[in-house]
């Protein structure tokens, strides 16, 4: 039997669970093998993010609609990944909310900038600009560099953030509320 990161891999799409106001969502993310290969997440045709309570919900709306993202691709995914329920990632949109957190967890850290470049990627699929905007904030922007540099240079050596956390809060909340507006719950 094939598991998840096989498929995931296979058709370069990937069951993404998305925690949200501490429930968990699914959607999908990948390339879209019919557009220069361009990263993109489930969205409706007004961009809005959709997310779907389970795995399965996720799986049967693909495969009875024809306005996503790489459609037979995606199809195709869908039909062959439908019995799994183990995520490929999580991403947690809960953590970008958070009035502070610890600058040295590094896990925590990780899942933050995973969920930022997730939500880069949505940002220019939908061309969002008031999105882009605020992930180009230079708080954020430094942030994100420091964390790249940290993850694939110098994960032996003490992190060090150099902004102001007050306002790495603020901006990550401000993404939060963005994106907050633009997701699409399926019931």
């Amino acid at each position: 039997m094939k598991d998840t990161n096989y498929i995931s891999e296979k058709y370069r799409k990937y069951l993404l669970e998305v925690v949200f106001e501490e429930q968990k969502y699914y959607t999908v993310f990948g390339a879209d093998l019919s557009d220069n290969e361009i990263d993109k997440l489930l969205v409706d045709t007004d961009g809005n993010i959709l997310l779907f309570p389970l795995p399965h919900d996720l799986f049967s709306s693909i495969q009875n609609r024809t306005t996503f993202f790489d459609n037979d691709m995606l199809k195709k995914w869908a039909i062959e990944a439908f019995d799994f329920e183990k995520p490929y990632a999580v991403i947690n949109l809960d953590i970008l909310s958070k009035n502070t957190f610890y600058l040295n967890d590094v896990q925590l850290l990780k899942s933050i900038y995973g969920t930022l470049g997730i939500i880069e990627d949505y940002a220019y699929q939908i061309g969002d600009k008031s999105l882009l905007a605020l992930m180009e904030k230079d708080v954020l922007l430094q942030f994100q560099d420091s964390l790249s540099d940290y993850f694939i240079w110098s994960e032996n050596k003490a992190l060090k953030i150099p902004v102001d956390a007050n306002i790495l809060y603020l901006s990550l909340k401000e993404v939060y509320e963005r994106v907050k507006e633009k997701l699409y719950i399926y019931q």
